[in-house]
């Protein structure tokens, strides 16, 4: 196989890791078509580039500047199926209508039933932010009007996302919320038929002008163009670097497990891209509950370190948005998927599985 141009490679050429988390690592392989692109991809890392954000499509237009083509990505034509833009699963659903084939995205009316509309047309829009103290959402009515893309873009750049529903109790909350708005507004639902080859739940799209285009252009390249999937190109793959048990265990037994084979520790999260790879991976798995992290708490000066012996810090993400403090009888730190990924104090012998840094 040809060279592979490793994450350790962008530091010479002037690409800075702060903008790329160390638990995802992205490589750049040899001419292929896509399905054998995918084959190697799964062989030798964990599979084709799945870009969930700008600064991923950013980073990955870096490494691949000087390439003579523009690699393949994961993004691939399938059939239709409805998504969240945050990558939440779709509960509760109130569409009237529909916008015909291809991408369609929500937009709620006055009366808080949902319309179906193609994603370019222009809305406002209804952005969100979760509370890190009480874990509760409040919503932002954007009087703007900007295609669906757009508002995700700003969504994400000044709040967390658009808005995803879960029950008919938030649809009344975000209908009165945006009672502003003259005409519908956009909210997080999006119906396409693309899919990512890792399972990813990425709503993220780039696509150049008059693009997607379907059969048989079915396969996607970085520039956000679609061909034939037997075209031979570059290929973009990712290795991902976090393991999860498949078996629940105690926090000292998670250390031990975590040390054997190919494993460097437990689990440390280091910064907020860290954060959302552990998000990111813990959904594409569909991976859900309490799970162990490198987290302990010092019995005898109270303050929370990770198991390689640095303080955390300047990043964390305790519910509440505070550390415990001492005297605990909990004094072993996990992530609680169902709690907004939040980190917790947990009692050591509680039995969780564990999530484990591979090299």
């Amino acid at each position: 196989m040809a060279t592979t141009l490793t994450f350790l490679l962008l530091l010479l050429s002037g690409f800075s890791p702060a903008d790329q988390s160390r638990l995802r690592t992205f490589h750049l392989i040899e001419k292929m078509n896509q399905s054998e692109a995918r084959a190697a991809c799964r062989t030798n890392y964990t599979d084709l580039v799945t870009v969930y954000s700008e600064e991923d499509n950013a980073a990955l237009s870096d490494l691949v500047k000087n390439s003579t083509d523009s690699p393949w990505i994961g993004l691939y034509h399938s059939q239709p199926r409805a998504k969240w833009s945050n990558g939440d699963y779709v509960t509760f659903r109130n569409l009237t209508g529909d916008c015909g084939t291809g991408l369609c995205c929500a937009a709620v009316k006055a009366d808080g039933s949902w319309e179906s509309l193609k994603c370019t047309e222009n809305r406002t829009f209804m952005c969100y932010k979760q509370d890190a103290t009480d874990l509760t959402f409040s919503y932002s009515l954007v009087l703007k009007n900007l295609t669906w893309y757009e508002a995700q873009s700003h969504c994400r750049e000044n709040y967390t996302d658009l808005v995803s529903i879960r029950d008919q109790t938030q649809n009344e909350e975000v209908r009165k919320e945006g009672g502003s708005s003259i005409g519908s507004f956009w909210i997080g639902l999006l119906r396409d038929d693309w899919e990512w080859s890792d399972g990813g739940r990425s709503a993220y799209r780039n696509w150049a002008k008059y693009q997607p285009r379907a059969s048989p252009s079915n396969c996607t390249y970085l520039k956000w163009n679609t061909v034939p999937c037997n075209n031979n190109q570059s290929t973009l793959c990712y290795r991902m670097h976090i393991h999860v048990s498949a078996e629940t265990m105690n926090w000292e037994n998670a250390l031990d497990y975590c040390r054997k084979e190919n494993r460097n520790s437990v689990l440390r999260i280091e910064s907020d891209l860290d954060q959302k790879e552990v998000e990111r991976e813990l959904r594409r798995r569909g991976v859900s509950g309490t799970l162990w992290l490198g987290l302990g708490q010092s019995r005898l000066f109270g303050f929370w370190i990770w198991t390689n012996g640095i303080s955390v810090g300047p990043f964390s993400n305790w519910v509440g948005g505070r550390a415990p403090e001492a005297p605990l009888s909990q004094n072993c730190g996990a992530i609680d998927t169902e709690k907004g990924f939040k980190w917790r104090d947990r009692d050591c012998r509680s039995k969780y599985r564990v999530l484990c840094e591979e090299n």
